[in-house]
C-alpha cells in the first residue's frame, strides 16, 4: 500500500472518528484484562487482498497492558486491511496515562496520541514485523500499546507550566506553600560600657 494512501486514511479516520475526552478515577485499584485488547481477525483472513473494515475502540476504564504498565483510558478507530502479508491495522489511538509530574512528583493524567501502522503477519514473519496474528485468528494490541507508552515515558512532562517543583532545600511543593527563607541570626547586642573595648580588639586584629 502506498504511503500517501496509508496516510490518508488515517487523517480521515482521525476526522470521521475523534473521541471526547473521558473522566477518569486515578485513584480506583480496580482494572480490566488486557484481553479487552485482542481483535478477532480471522473473517478478513478469508477475505481478498484490499478488503477492510473499521472497528471502535473505546475503553473508558483502567486496562491492564503489562505486569507493569496500565493505562487509565483509550479511545480511537482502527481500519484493518487484508494484504498478502497478514492484516495491517491503521488509526490513532488517543491514550491517557498515569504519570509524575517531573518537577513537583506529584500524580498527573497524561494525555497522548499512537499513530497505528501496523503490520500483523499472517503467518508470522519476524523478518517484516514483530507482530503477528495468532493461531485463533487474534491480533493483540498490547504489546504494540506498552512499546508506544514506553517511548512517551521518555518524554518529560510537567503538571502545569507554572509549576514551581520543589524546594532544594526542604523538599516540600512549592505549588502548595512558598519557599521559607532561612533566618539571618542576630548580632548580639553589646554592653554600652564595653563598646569601647571591643573596638580597641578590632583595631588589633
Amino acid at each position: 500500500m502506498a504511503k500517501s494512501a496509508c496516510h490518508s486514511k488515517i487523517a480521515y479516520l482521525n476526522q470521521t472518528f475523534s473521541q471526547p475526552p473521558v473522566s477518569v478515577d486515578m485513584m480506583s485499584n480496580r482494572y480490566l484484562n488486557k484481553r479487552l485488547l485482542k481483535v478477532n481477525v480471522g473473517f478478513l483472513l478469508s477475505e481478498a487482498p484490499g478488503s477492510a473494515k473499521a472497528i471502535p475502540l473505546n475503553i473508558p476504564q483502567r486496562v491492564k497492558i503489562d505486569h507493569d504498565l496500565y493505562l487509565e483510558s483509550l479511545a480511537g478507530r482502527l481500519l484493518l486491511t487484508r494484504t498478502k502479508e497478514g492484516i495491517l491495522a491503521q488509526g490513532l489511538i488517543q491514550i491517557h496515562h498515569q504519570r509524575q509530574c517531573d518537577r513537583c512528583l506529584e500524580p498527573l493524567l497524561h494525555p497522548f496520541d499512537v499513530a497505528v501502522a501496523e503490520l500483523f503477519a499472517s503467518p508470522p514473519d519476524a523478518s517484516k514485523t514483530a507482530f503477528s496474528v495468532d493461531a485463533t485468528g487474534d491480533i493483540d494490541l498490547a504489546p504494540l500499546l506498552r512499546e508506544e507508552t514506553l517511548i512517551e515515558t521518555g518524554y518529560r512532562v510537567v503538571c502545569r507550566d507554572s509549576c514551581r517543583g520543589l524546594s532544594a532545600e526542604s523538599g516540600l511543593n512549592l505549588n502548595h506553600q512558598p519557599e521559607r527563607r532561612a533566618e539571618q541570626p542576630k548580632a548580639e547586642a553589646i554592653d554600652p560600657r564595653l563598646a569601647v573595648l571591643k573596638q580597641l580588639l578590632d583595631k588589633e586584629n
